[in-house]
């Protein structure tokens, strides 16, 4: 049975990589999920004046709950135990590394469909992932 990594921002590309787990898992028995949120870093004095790092903090994790509720609940009414992870930095490179630490077998990873212009200019989170880990990575649009 496979553990699972699924990285959440509270975007609708988030939910249905969750709901396409929950229908895979079907055909693909599933033990344990990984929901993670990546915050991007913010600094005192960067974001406004009178901000203290320890507001900063708290607006992190206050995102992240917001961001892990829903897909949390999701898995939970449907019997699959999942861990929640609030981690702050770069985005697919801490995908990856916390692909590495919880030993995932897999990534399921919404995706916003950057149409191919656009992500040849700007990149993407998914096209980043895919190059830094060789573990297999499911795309859900």
């Amino acid at each position: 049975m496979k553990r699972i990594l699924i990285p959440v921002d509270g975007s609708q590309h988030a939910l249905h990589a969750v709901q396409a787990l929950l229908e895979a898992r079907r055909y693909d028995p599933v033990a344990q999920v990984e929901l993670l949120n990546v915050q991007v870093p913010l600094h005192a004095g960067k974001i406004g004046r009178g901000l203290t790092q320890e507001e900063i903090d708290a607006y992190h994790l206050r995102e992240s709950r917001d961001a892990l509720r829903e897909p949390a609940a999701l898995l939970h009414s449907a019997g699959l135990p999942c861990t929640e992870h609030t981690e702050i930095g770069p985005i697919a490179e801490t995908i990856a590394r916390v692909a590495r630490d919880t030993r995932a077998d897999e990534i399921y990873m919404g995706s916003r469909g950057l149409g191919s212009v656009s992500a040849l200019l700007m990149g993407s989170v998914a096209t980043k992932v895919l190059h830094l880990t060789a573990l297999p990575v499911t795309l859900i649009k």
